[in-house]
């Protein structure tokens, strides 16, 4: 095994990038055990191929590429060994569905957790981690418009949830009856 010598500065830029990535893998994996474990996979890829990273170009994006591939390739491997879900999910399939009873954070995790993951990938990259739509799409490899489609999807979708939720009469979210 060939051995690199690991540029300080690339060191510190990829741990200044870890809160960041580390949001980007929960937007795809919605459980943070999973996102963690995901990252660790994702760093340790990154580690492996500093070779292949050119100097000069964005390393948040070759990250992102990175976690985004890594979590593909758990996802088929999953497929392969049959459906597995985490403790946690198990754990919100039982729950009943609640208001989010004016905590717009709260609310917007869940609204999140329900979107298919190429929509909350999207959104996560380009809302929240504030990606130009060309951006996103070079780290999803998919066209621009796709991005561009996926994010107003979304977008939609949060805007239905949210009125959705704010149907619920206020007495019966305290409750807990949807």
């Amino acid at each position: 095994m060939q051995t690199h010598r690991f540029d300080p500065a690339l060191r510190d830029e990829m741990s200044r990038l870890l809160p960041r990535i580390l949001r980007f893998a929960r937007s795809l994996t919605r459980d943070s055990a999973a996102a963690e474990d995901l990252v660790q996979n994702a760093y340790i890829k990154a580690v492996e191929s500093l070779a292949q990273f050119t100097p000069g170009t964005r390393l948040d994006s070759w990250m992102f590429k990175i976690v985004q591939n890594t979590w593909i390739d758990e996802k088929r491997r999953a497929q392969r060994n049959g459906n597995v879900i985490s403790l946690q999910d198990a754990r919100d399939a039982g729950m009943p569905i609640q208001g989010h009873g004016g905590s717009d954070r709260v609310f917007l995790r869940a609204a999140l957790a329900q979107l298919p993951a190429d929509q909350r990938s999207a959104l996560t990259l380009v809302l929240i981690e504030g990606y130009s739509y060309r951006e996103a799409a070079e780290i999803l490899k998919v066209p621009d418009g796709t991005v561009m489609s996926r994010v107003a999807r979304a977008r939609r979708a949060l805007i239905d949830l949210h009125d959705a939720d704010h149907s619920v009469p206020p007495h019966e979210i305290k409750r807990g009856i949807p």
